[in-house]
């Protein structure tokens, strides 16, 4: 399991003490280390002391040790930081930490801002990258903020992750646009990976000589992804050009996800596709290892669940069979019980996640991110995922990272 390193600065050694002696009684404790101090000169000692080594994945710190840190080096440093904040200061929304509110909440929002080590995976022959599609016959069922919300979770549970989303029209820019932005990756090249990615794909395939086969390319994928620290994954900038997307074939889909499932470099793949019957649906219903079905307990949703699995049973009845074996069916938006009656005998339901009244009324499209109580069962449901992955692990299919627990 890796565990996050964490530097807590403030005057008042009672809160300190109060900090640490619920860190080393909570569940969450085994995953963080903090490194606290009460004065400047310590505090500034330790942080010298880093340079060279390997560096705090987090800095909380009262306004006088930040802003004294920051003005020595901390600013260049690239270390995540928080100020512990009592709401008197100026200070940006997203570095502000409220200093008195639950400790529960405080250590929630420390493990969502901590720079979560970005691990190679060691690829080994016979083992896989698991790849994971968030799947639904209805739109609008929450397919992305279940997609994002897992690629979070994964990640920061110590996963390598790449978030890749298919959509026709990209519902998740609005989400990740400004943890974009603000990464500084952001170049002319980097705008285009996905789209530069299919047509080297492409290109490799024709060269090949095989349409199922492509030739390994002499770029890595560093060249096409960007960092998201908010996600705690890698991602694509969403193609602008939705011609490349709608022309997107079946072969295209298979042969993007295996080599990115091939690469070496992921633990895991999620992957958000539309909800229509195309080439993209099915490269993905082809190629992923797992779904996670959604739907919605409304007689619309239901109904639009059986007609598609009806309609992949009469024309790929050896597909339905697999997806049968492959998914997870998740009711989404769930409140108190499920009243609709499932549409056909062969479907049942696997897990809920709840409805969050407030996503409706957003103003600030980072907080989707960011519902402890979202968060907490995406988390079982990751694990009821990756726990099945581990069983396949045994017959060879698989290869776990070393960060999931419960």
């Amino acid at each position: 399991m890796i565990v996050l390193n964490a530097v807590l600065a403030s005057k008042d050694k009672e809160y300190i003490n109060a900090w640490l002696d619920f860190v080393q009684g909570s569940q969450s404790g085994s995953s963080i280390r903090f490194t606290a101090f009460s004065q400047w000169e310590p505090f500034k000692d330790h942080m010298i002391e880093q340079e060279g080594r390997e560096m705090p994945d987090l800095v909380i710190a009262e306004p006088e040790f930040l802003s004294n840190w920051l003005s020595n080096g901390g600013e260049t440093s690239g270390i995540p930081w928080l100020t512990l904040s009592e709401g008197l200061d100026e200070v940006d929304e997203d570095k502000r930490l409220m200093k008195y509110q639950p400790l529960s909440a405080l250590l929630d929002a420390v493990l969502n801002a901590c720079r979560q080590p970005r691990r190679r995976k060691i690829h080994h022959p016979g083992q896989e990258t698991l790849s994971i599609a968030v799947v639904s016959a209805s739109g609008g069922s929450g397919k992305t903020a279940v997609a994002m919300h897992m690629a979070k979770q994964l990640g920061i549970a110590g996963y390598a992750v790449l978030y890749l989303n298919l959509e026709t029209l990209d519902s998740s820019m609005p989400f990740l646009e400004k943890g974009l932005s603000k990464s500084g990756q952001r170049t002319p090249d980097t705008e285009v990976g996905l789209s530069r990615l299919l047509y080297d794909l492409k290109v490799g395939r024709k060269e090949s000589g095989n349409p199922g086969q492509v030739q390994s390319l002499s770029k890595g994928v560093d060249s096409y992804v960007l960092r998201h620290e908010g996600l705690k994954s890698d991602v694509f900038w969403p193609l602008s050009n939705r011609k490349e997307l709608l022309q997107m074939s079946h072969e295209d889909t298979k042969s993007l996800i295996r080599y990115l499932a091939d690469c070496g470099q992921y633990d895991v793949l999620i992957l958000d596709g539309d909800s229509g019957w195309d080439g993209r649906s099915e490269g993905i219903l082809d190629r992923a290892d797992a779904f996670v079905w959604l739907v919605e307990d409304d007689i619309s949703s239901m109904h639009r669940w059986g007609q598609w699995m009806q309609h992949m049973e009469r024309t790929r009845p050896e597909l339905h069979e697999s997806v049968l074996d492959r998914a997870r069916f998740i009711v989404n938006k769930y409140r108190d019980s499920v009243i609709n009656v499932l549409p056909r005998p062969d479907l049942h339901l696997d897990a809920v996640l709840p409805y969050i009244p407030s996503w409706k009324q957003l103003s600030q499209e980072e907080v989707m991110l960011s519902s402890p109580i979202f968060q907490r069962e995406v988390k079982r449901l990751c694990a009821m995922i990756v726990q099945d992955g581990e069983e396949e692990l045994k017959a060879g299919r698989f290869h776990k990272g070393d960060g999931w627990s419960l």
